[in-house]
Order: C-alpha cells, then structure tokens, then sequence
C-alpha cells in the first residue's frame, strides 16, 4: 500500500558492532546487544519459524541492550538481527543471525507444474489460523491510519463460506468509551491479549498524545508463500467513506533490505468514496480498483508501477476476481481477466537497468527480476483514512470537505470529530472487504 514501508531483512552487514544474541528463557525469548555504549536506541527484527516478521524496539540494562517477547515458547528456528542508531544519525545493522532448535517440517522439494499450493475457501466456522495470522495492532505505519486491525469477532470473522475483514467504532467495543477516545489510553496487549506489531507505537497509546484510534478493523497475513505461479483472489470491496481495502503481496525474507528495495506487489487496492473524483471529473473513488508493483533503491526512490481500471457506470463493490501471473520473466495483475499492470524483464537485462535506475545495482546478486525472486505472502486488510498521499488534499472533490488534514496536530481528532459526514455513509457488512476464496498456484 504505497507509500507504506515494511521493515524486512535488511542486506546491510557491518563489522562495527557484534552481532546480537537469542536467550530461551522460561517466560520467552530473548534478544540482546553489548557493547555499544554510544547507541542512542536499538531495535530487533526477527522471524519465528518462517511465520511474520515482527520488531521490538530494545531498552538498556547497563551496557546491554534487551527485548523480549514473551510469545516465543518454543521455536523451531529464530532469525534475526539488530538495528542501531547513533547520536550522529548514523544506523548500522548487524548480521543476520539465525538460532535453530528444532527441525522443521519442509515441503518435498519437487512440485507439480499448475498444482495448487494453497487454497483456502473459508467454509469452516473460524478462520484457519494454521494458514493465517490475525493482526492485532495499533499501528498505522508510515500512513497514520486512523484504525486498530483486532482478531475480535466483529472485525474478522467466516460466514456462510466467505471471509469478512469489517470496519467497527471503536467505541462500540464494551472496552471503550467516547472519553476514553479523549482521555484514556489503549493497552492492545491488555486489552486482547496479544499485540503483534510494536511499531508506531502499535501496542500502547495514550490520549495525551492525540486522540486513541476511532475506529477497529481487519488484517490478516498467509502464513504459506509462493515464489512464481499465479495468485488468485475473489473479492468484493467495501463501499463507505474513507475506507481502504488492499489484497497485496510482500516478501517474507526481503533478502535484498528494508522497503521498497526487496519489492511490494499490490494487486488491489481502493478508496472506497461514493463521490470522488479529480477535478477534471475522473471518478476515483469506488469506481475504480488499482494495482501497483513496487521497487526501489530506497523510499525516496520507489519507483511504482501502477494501473487502474475504472467504472464508467456502477463501482466495484461486488465480487471480483484479482488475479496476479507471476513468472521468472514478469509479473502480470489482473481484475476479472482484464489485465491492469505489467512489468516485463527479459533475459539479456535485469530490472534495475529495465527501469533506468543509476548507480549500483542492489539487486545483482539476484535474478533478472530481482526483488521479485523470492517467496512473498499476502496480506488482506481494510484501513481506514491516514494522512498518507492516497487521500488527496489538492485537486480532488469529494461529497464534502475532507474531514481531516494531513497536516494537522491530530487528524484523528478531526476525522472523528466530523463523524457525522462519514458515518451515514457506512451501511452494515457494505463496510467490510469479503473474500470467497484464496489460492496460490505454482508455476
């Protein structure tokens, strides 16, 4: 979801610093970091048994750094590394370390051309959590946005074959109240018993600085993979203002570092506006779906390559197929068979020099599509406003005035504020994004 950044395996690898270390203790797991008396902050990236990738920002015993995260009982394997910040503005990362305690299970190494490497229809009475992690956060991520994705039953649940990723208020939860939006705080872990994202002030909130998050919503990411096949989602998106739906792909490693340089792929994503439109007319709320493929040296320099298809009568908010074709040679992405974005890298080239970037190649140790050569999983998620650059300020019209500013001290005091515009808009489960089926093909 662009310009989102995703912190990911990091390719960097400095001398400078030792590399950081993993405890099993009783009560979790443990990462620390010595022998860095002049860092002004640490932070751990790590994945636990291939799953999600997750950060914690680390606090100073001494002269040791140290974060623990109580979920980790009994991994297979742990990977990870560390990230430090200096009084000078200098960051430096370590190696990327892995710590093995078990075996893992592996799929058997030869694959059937075409065969399906997951599908999930939802047809069960719970959502599989073998196959899917529920978010459960308060982070906006660089966008600011204004919702906390919860695994409560009213934001992500299965019904009569279909997944539903719903858009609630906050204070209809019987934990909050309009005075707690205004004077309390949110404690995500407290509150549901687990908070898998500490970014961005994820799992802790207080109103003193800005209002609490108004609204609650629905993530999910596939815990299986793929790298080339095909991907294909059925879906209907939301209809309601200032709602953000997006099924995207990111990479599990990120081998080649932080966002955009190991690649993002959206392959849908929307503003969900009955009325909104440039202003020369061009309708681009709901009556138009996108996709994007992402790629970069750094975030200043992503380079997005996007496509839309719009509605000339009727919107989007039925179901529809996303489809994206993924191969060693190009990824192609679909809505109902109409091709929307394409990138091509043929063999006697690579992407970088495709896209006439300059300078050295990040992606040389890769293959000619690199970043997009390695295993990504998917992401589902309804978002909710955010004072990132998809809600436009200049030359666009809505229904009426834009209920925030992006600029503003709290946006989300103002998006709230101005309920009685947007709310009307919301009708039922129209709010929420429903997928009937997930599933991923190899190649």
């Amino acid at each position: 979801m662009f310009p989102l950044l995703i912190l990911v395996w990091t390719g960097c690898v400095a001398s400078a610093i030792p590399n950081p270390k993993f405890t099993l203790l009783a009560d979790g797991g443990e990462f620390s970091l010595d022998g860095i008396p002049d860092a002004v902050s640490v932070s751990f990236d790590y994945i636990v048994d291939n799953e999600l990738l997750r950060t914690g920002e680390a606090t100073k015993r001494g002269n040791v750094w140290y974060y623990k995260d109580p979920t980790i009982r009994a991994p297979g394997n742990v990977e990870f590394f560390s990230t430090v910040d200096f009084n000078n503005g200098d960051t430096i990362f370590s190696d990327n370390i892995t710590v093995k305690s078990a075996p893992l299970a592996t799929l058997p190494s030869r694959r059937m051309r075409g065969a399906v490497a997951f599908r999930d229809d939802f047809n069960g009475n719970h959502l599989d959590t073998n196959h899917w992690l529920i978010q459960v956060t308060a982070t906006g991520e660089w966008h600011n946005e204004f919702q906390v994705y919860t695994h409560d039953p009213q934001n992500v649940f299965v019904r009569n074959g279909h997944l539903y990723l719903k858009p609630t208020l906050t204070v209809d939860n019987p934990h909050f109240t309009e005075n707690d939006l205004w004077h309390g705080h949110l404690d995500v872990k407290k509150t549901w018993g687990v908070c898998t994202d500490s970014g961005f002030n994820g799992c802790y909130r207080d109103a003193k600085n800005g209002l609490l998050p108004p609204i609650l919503s629905g993530r999910v990411d596939s815990k299986p993979t793929l790298k080339y096949g095909t991907v294909t989602v059925r879906a209907q998106i939301p209809r309601g203002d200032w709602l953000w739906p997006a099924i995207w792909m990111m990479p599990r490693a990120g081998k080649y570092g932080g966002w955009p340089r190991s690649g993002e792929v959206d392959m849908m994503e929307a503003t969900c506006n009955e009325v909104m439109h440039w202003n020369n007319g061009q309708k681009i709320g709901v009556q138009r779906v996108t996709s994007s493929i992402h790629l970069g040296p750094n975030p200043s320099g992503d380079r997005h390559i996007t496509g839309a298809k719009t509605k000339t009568s009727g919107d989007w908010h039925g179901f529809h197929t996303y489809k994206m074709d993924w191969s060693p040679d190009h990824v192609i992405l679909y809505v109902d068979d109409q091709m929307v974005t394409r990138v091509d890298v043929h063999s006697n080239t690579n992407m970088w020099n495709h896209l006439g970037f300059h300078g050295n190649n990040i992606w040389s140790g890769g293959s000619h599509l690199a970043p997009f050569d390695q295993e990504f999983y998917m992401i589902l998620n309804v978002a909710i406003g955010g004072t990132g650059g998809i809600w436009g300020e200049q030359g666009v019209t809505y229904a009426y005035p834009k209920p925030w500013q992006n600029n503003a001290k709290d946006p989300m005091a103002q998006f709230w504020s101005n309920r009685h515009h947007w709310l009307p808009t919301w009708h039922g489960d129209d709010v929420a994004m429903i997928i009937d089926y997930v599933e991923f093909r190899h190649m």
